[in-house]
């Protein structure tokens, strides 16, 4: 019975693993994605929106036009290569982590199998139901708290964006006397 109950557990891991691996590096690299861009907008809006209240319409277009221009025209070429780089040797990283665990986990299961004389193929089969019936319903819930939670959730602190884009626009100031100020 012991050993039954080992490797029930070896089989959920193993499963766990391999089933989180590719969740991650399909479903939740594309929304994280989308999050940052969703958080992004939300921030200029709010700022635009509420921090710069007391300015007309067309200043507040003009400053959001500046702000997006300015994230738009950054050459991130370098910074995108680096990113992509290190996420490469993440990726690889984790699969060849998970392709140990789970060489592991099947060379740990095939002792009681073939040294122990556990050969009951009805207990075998039990488990591996068990372990997908598990899966299922942890993919469920992954993915529920992926859309209803986790898309939802601001990382980025609006105010501390907003102070550091208001020093920054404070450095940046003209005097109403220079020809292109829109003071």
């Amino acid at each position: 019975m012991l050993v039954a109950f080992i490797i029930n557990i070896l089989i959920h891991v193993g499963l766990m693993a391999l089933f989180l691996t590719i969740f991650f590096f399909t479903i939740a690299v594309y929304f994280e994605k989308k999050i940052v861009e969703q958080q992004v907008d939300f921030v200029i809006d709010d700022f635009v929106g509420n921090t710069l209240k007391p300015l007309s319409q067309s200043q507040k277009e003009y400053i959001e036009d500046e702000i997006i221009n300015s994230i738009n025209s950054a050459d991130l070429t370098q910074a995108d290569k680096d990113v992509e780089k290190q996420n490469n040797k993440i990726t690889n990283n984790a699969w060849k982590f998970v392709g140990i665990l789970l060489g592991i986990i099947f060379g740990i299961i095939l002792i009681p199998l073939v040294f122990m004389g556990f050969n009951s193929l009805e207990t075998l089969k039990y488990l591996f139901y068990s372990a997908v019936s598990s899966l299922i319903f942890v993919g469920i819930t992954e993915t529920l708290f992926l859309f209803l939670i986790a898309q939802n959730y601001l990382s980025a602190d609006p105010m501390k964006i907003k102070l550091n884009v208001i020093e920054n626009l404070y450095k940046h100031t003209c005097s109403p006397s220079e020809p292109n100020c829109i003071g």
